[in-house]
């Protein structure tokens, strides 16, 4: 292959080791971000399901835009195969339940797996909490497996798109996904100020 495209690794550009060197380096440069924006802190979270702040999930938003907007230039540009990308199943009912376990677990918590690990590696006691508890939940996952294997693979998409809901290609995918994170951000940015007004 002469021409250099993305994915590195999954187009053989990359070596394992040279991939795993660099998600070293990306992980913790993700760890330093999340700590320098107050993410690893527990309350900051927990403050989003109560909508005391709801800086997180505009973040989160924003963050959705952005990434998709680059991928899309550089498919345009013909830098990344978008089809190399490894996209999962969707499985409609597990995620309905796992969704509602994993929200329920933030709002008690004030982490997700991600933060957390940032968190403990400021040395935060709360975090190391959650994760001992995220993975007594993996341990009992696995070993409850095969009574739910049923339910775990039900209502299975396969690998299911926005393009494919509505038709088009993966530029329809991107402006439909555009159009809602907006419209997300717009609706939490008028809800942060009536909940500010009612405060007052």
């Amino acid at each position: 292959m002469n021409d250099l495209i993305l994915p590195l690794y999954k187009n053989g550009f990359l070596s394992p080791e040279a991939n795993f060197f660099f998600a070293i380096v990306l992980g913790f440069a993700f760890g330093f971000v999340l700590e320098r924006t107050g993410f690893t802190r527990s309350q900051y979270i927990a403050d989003t399901f109560y909508f005391k702040n709801l800086a997180v999930p505009k973040i989160m938003g924003v963050t959705i835009i952005t990434a998709t907007t680059w991928f899309i230039f550089f498919a345009w540009m013909g830098w990344i195969d978008l089809g190399a990308l490894f996209t999962p199943g969707t499985y409609v009912w597990p995620y309905v339940v796992g969704g509602l376990l994993f929200g329920f677990g933030m709002v008690m918590a004030g982490y997700c797996p991600g933060t957390a690990v940032a968190g403990l590696g400021t040395g935060k006691s709360d975090a190391l909490l959650f994760l001992l508890g995220l993975f007594a939940g993996m341990f009992l996952y696995f070993i409850l497996y095969p009574m739910i294997a049923g339910f775990a693979s039900s209502g299975n998409l396969g690998v299911f798109k926005l393009q494919d809901l509505f038709g088009g290609n993966e530029y329809t995918s991107y402006i439909l996904t555009v159009a809602l994170e907006t419209g997300i951000i717009l609706f939490l940015m008028l809800l942060q100020k009536l909940t500010n007004k009612g405060e007052k």
